[in-house]
Parts: C-alpha cells; sequence; structure tokens
C-alpha cells in the first residue's frame, strides 16, 4: 500500500494568490498507535523541517516493506503562509501579517464544547470513553467554519492531530541546546522521547499551558476533561509535546540526518513502525517546571556580548550575558550584566552581538524549582 498525499488548498486572502498545504500519510487509516509530526508552524525554523525531510524517505521504505504498523501523519511544512514572508530579504514567518497574530497561539480549546457532547455518555470503560471524546472532538472541529487564511489553516493541522496518541510538533529556538517542553501529565511517560533526541532540558507546563499553543490544544483537553468528570476513568490519551531542535541557523544534513534517525527509532520503540530501535540513550535531564524556567530580559538597549555557551550548566549569581551600550565614552562603564537567578541548565540565548532593547528575551534556564517571578507564567514568551 503506498503512501497517500493530501494537498490542502487555504483561502486567497488577496486576489491572484493562493496557497497549498501537504499532509503524508502512512498506514492504514485507523490503525492504532496513530503519531502526527509537523514541523515549521514558525515558518522561519527550519531544522525540524530538515529532520522530517530526512525521515519521510525512511517511512516510505518502511511503507513499501510493509513495517508500518501504526499510522503516521506527516507534514512537512505546517505554515505555507509564513514561508511567503519575506520582507527586505529578510524571511520572517512567525506572526500573521494581516491579524499580528503568532502562528503557534490562538489554537481552539476543545474542552469546553467537547464536554457539552459527552455529557451523560461517559461510560466506565476507558477505552470507550476515548472513542467518544475523540469522535466529539472531530465533529467539533467539522463544524467550524473558518473566516480567513490562518484559521483555516489551524482547523486543517487540527483535523489531522487532534485524535493522534502522540503528536510532536517540532520547532527551534534563536541561538540553543535540543530541548523539549510537555504536559507535567505526559512525564515519565514522554521520557523516552526526551532521552531518543538527547534533550538537555525537559520543561512541563501545570496543569494547562496558559497559551493554547498547538501542542497545548492537543492534549490539554484531555487533562481539562478528566479533570471535568472525575468519576469517569478519562486516560491522557494524547502525548502531545515540542520538540526545539537546537537554533535557526542549525540546518544541515548531519543534524537532519540524526534527528530523523532519532524520530525513527520513536517510532520503532512505540510500536507504529516494526523493527528493532536499540537500546533507549540515557537522559542526559529531568524533567523541570516551566515556572522554573528563568527569563533574561534586557535592562537596557545595547548590544549582547555572552558569557556561557548554550547547553551550560550554571549558577545563580552567574553572569550569563553583558548588555554594551555602543555609544558609551566610557567603555569600562558600559556593561550591564545580567544574571541567572536559578541553578540550572542555560538552553537558549541569542546570537553574540545581537542588539538588544529593554525587555527582550535574552536567555532562558531550566531550573528545579519554580520562581517567585515566574509564578503564573508558565507559557514561552512570544
Amino acid at each position: 500500500m503506498p503512501r497517500t498525499v493530501e494537498r490542502l488548498s487555504l483561502m486567497s486572502m488577496t486576489p491572484g494568490t493562493g496557497r497549498t498545504l501537504n499532509v503524508i500519510r502512512y498506514g492504514r487509516a485507523g490503525a492504532r498507535p496513530k503519531v502526527y509530526l509537523q514541523a515549521s508552524i514558525h515558518s522561519g525554523e527550519f531544522p525540524g523541517a530538515m529532520a522530517l525531510h530526512h525521515l519521510i524517505p525512511m517511512l516510505d521504505r518502511a511503507q513499501k516493506a510493509g513495517r508500518v504498523k501504526g499510522q503516521i501523519v506527516v507534514v512537512p511544512h505546517a505554515n505555507p503562509i509564513g514561508l511567503s514572508q519575506v520582507l527586505m530579504a529578510t524571511h520572517l514567518g512567525r506572526y500573521d501579517f494581516f491579524g499580528r497574530d503568532n502562528f503557534n497561539r490562538n489554537y481552539h480549546d476543545l474542552a469546553d464544547p467537547v464536554a457539552e457532547r459527552i455529557k451523560g455518555r461517559l461510560t466506565r470503560n476507558a477505552q470507550r470513553n476515548i472513542n467518544l471524546i475523540r469522535a466529539a472532538g472531530l465533529a467539533v472541529l467539522d463544524e467550524m467554519i473558518p473566516s480567513n487564511e490562518i484559521q483555516q489553516q489551524r482547523l486543517h493541522l487540527m483535523k489531522r492531530s487532534i485524535d493522534a496518541d502522540v503528536v510532536i510538533d517540532l520547532h527551534c529556538d534563536a541561538q540553543a541546546s535540543m530541548h523539549h517542553f510537555i504536559s507535567q501529565r505526559d512525564w515519565p511517560a514522554i521520557a523516552d522521547l526526551s532521552a531518543q533526541i538527547g534533550a538537555t532540558a525537559v520543561m512541563y507546563n501545570s496543569p494547562y499551558p496558559l497559551t493554547m499553543t498547538f501542542s497545548g490544544c492537543n492534549g490539554s483537553w484531555w487533562s481539562k476533561l478528566a479533570d471535568r468528570f472525575p468519576d469517569y476513568p478519562i486516560p491522557q490519551a494524547c502525548q502531545s509535546s515540542t520538540i526545539e531542535y537546537r537554533g535557526q541557523n542549525d540546518v544541515n544534513d548531519a543534524y537532519g540526518a540524526a534527528d530523523a534517525a532519532n524520530l525513527y527509532k520513536f517510532l520503532q520503540r512505540r510500536g507504529v513502525v516494526s523493527g528493532n530501535p536499540g537500546p533507549l540513550p540515557r537522559a542526559r535531564c529531568t524533567a523541570t517546571p516551566m515556572e522554573g524556567m528563568d527569563v533574561g530580559y534586557a535592562p537596557a538597549p545595547g548590544v549582547l556580548v555572552y558569557k556561557k555557551l548554550e547547553g551550560s550548566r550554571v549558577r545563580r549569581g552567574e553572569t550569563i550575558c553583558e548588555v554594551i551600550d555602543p555609544q558609551s565614552v566610557d567603555p569600562l562603564n558600559a556593561r550591564t550584566p545580567m544574571k541567572s537567578t536559578t541553578d540550572g541548565v542555560l538552553f537558549s540565548r541569542r546570537p553574540d552581538g545581537r542588539p538588544a532593547w529593554p525587555g527582550m528575551v535574552c536567555f532562558r534556564i531550566a531550573g528545579p524549582k519554580a520562581l517567585p517571578h515566574r509564578k503564573g507564567r508558565s507559557g514561552l514568551d512570544d
């Protein structure tokens, strides 16, 4: 049985234009487990797309050999709208130009409409409840009518992911080591993915993400429904997470091939593809709370110079970077240090020499304990 390819048209926002979203399917419709993978919902983030570029031929061979036992859905590039955003020879792709929405925000929270549909229909059988909830979620999405291109793109993606057992959204950071964003309710069940990709930091939202990201919309509704109906068994039926594949400039065949190999081994380990994935690599970290993530905001305008590399272990009070005032006539007093407020792993930073402005995020550190100034801020800043 060959793979199938859907080519989904998006509505035109200007006369004479049009875009297409491509979706590749492997395995038999309805087979379990179902894994959904997409890359580059922030369209300027290509390391994940490179991983899928190398994974797709591997899945093609597996399909031809009859090794795909479950169902795999791959969206090689999830944001054709953002692909067109080239301004003065610079590709952007993070925000929609029409409504100024972040492309990875404002996905639909299905918990409330699905709760209304399943009320009085739940049973003591967990699998029946899973089937009921998935059908209700797809029915809610089918009734939605998008009014513009970005809404239609969101619906296309959610309709193909919402009933998956595993959803993996592939992103990258500015300059970073490999890291993984998850739900606390999926830990340690998702620890095999974190270990397989070699994550240097794994951070969890608890109990739910504050912003309805793509990963969040696919995972949080199960948790919310379980809390809404505590007298009935509602498992966390979708492990939905975001992998951050290092930095924006880490786009090459060596990384792409290695990342694809790790994704393939994960699919084997989960029984979606047959074969022996070999031993699971030793985990490089354990999961820590998003509220323990120290975020360094620039206190002044200037130029960034870093003292620490991404992936470094740091201690509270260490200087991570300095903001230098390039107009200063007193260079000895032109530097404003930015220090860590926690022990942890510096997993994300900017490139050296990047202009900074007050309030700009300059680094992120995964720490083990919630920080007072991060209380109630479990999500990432834009």
